[in-house]
């Protein structure tokens, strides 16, 4: 009987033995931290900062608005007045003065126009046109005949005279249709009047023909 409990005795020990083993086996192989595979979780990278955003430009101003220029005044009456060198049927080129104004009328007191055509001469308006900002009644063309006026003398221009200013004389004392002569001794028809005396004192007559005088042809006739 001793001899068959020994073996049986040392069986029983060797199964525990194992089953300790394994037990010890077993809670070594649950622990995570003896794990040799699991290594240890790398860190997350933090994430890139987002750049600044960019400053957006001011905007440009806006440019004043340009002021108007002054209105500009128109030429005076009778103006740009003709050089010496402007005649009447004269010759013209494209350098010279290209268009002016003439005094005409008594004591010059009316304008006439000079152009300098393409046929290279100057031609004359007819007439003369008087300023209608001025009263021209000084020389009213009268109805009945001037007895200031010499009887039977026919006035001739720039020459001395000795007659009230505004009374107009010609060969018929002041009449329609009456001739005085112009300062080349031309005869023409229309007036002449006294005019007042110059720095010397000494009077002359100023004479126009019919076409140029200021009444009926200016205001206040």
């Amino acid at each position: 009987m001793i001899k068959r409990i020994r073996p049986y005795v040392q069986s029983v020990r060797l199964l525990g033995a194992v089953a300790l083993t394994a037990q010890v086996f077993f809670f070594v192989g649950c622990s995570g931290s003896n794990d040799p595979m699991n290594g240890a979780a790398g860190t997350t990278g933090s994430a890139g900062t987002t750049g600044a955003a960019g400053t957006t430009g001011a905007a440009g101003t806006t440019g004043a608005a340009g002021t108007t220029g002054a209105a500009g005044t128109g030429a005076a009456f009778g103006e740009p007045a003709c050089l010496s060198a402007v005649v009447k049927n004269g010759p013209c080129t494209p350098t010279d003065q290209q268009f002016c104004y003439k005094t005409c009328g008594p004591e010059k007191t009316g304008v006439k126009t000079e152009t300098c055509q393409t046929s290279g001469t100057y031609a004359e308006m007819s007439g003369c046109t008087f300023n209608p900002a001025k009263d021209y009644s000084c020389y009213k063309i009268p109805t009945v005949a001037q007895t200031a006026c010499p009887a039977g003398v026919t006035p001739q221009g720039s020459m001395p005279c000795d007659v009230p200013h505004c009374t107009q004389c010609n060969s018929t004392q002041g009449l329609s249709g009456g001739a005085y002569l112009d300062s080349s001794g031309a005869p023409k028809v229309g007036w002449c009047t006294c005019q007042e005396p110059n720095g010397d004192g000494a009077r002359f007559w100023t004479c126009a023909s019919d076409t140029a005088w200021p009444c009926p042809l200016g205001s206040g006739c």
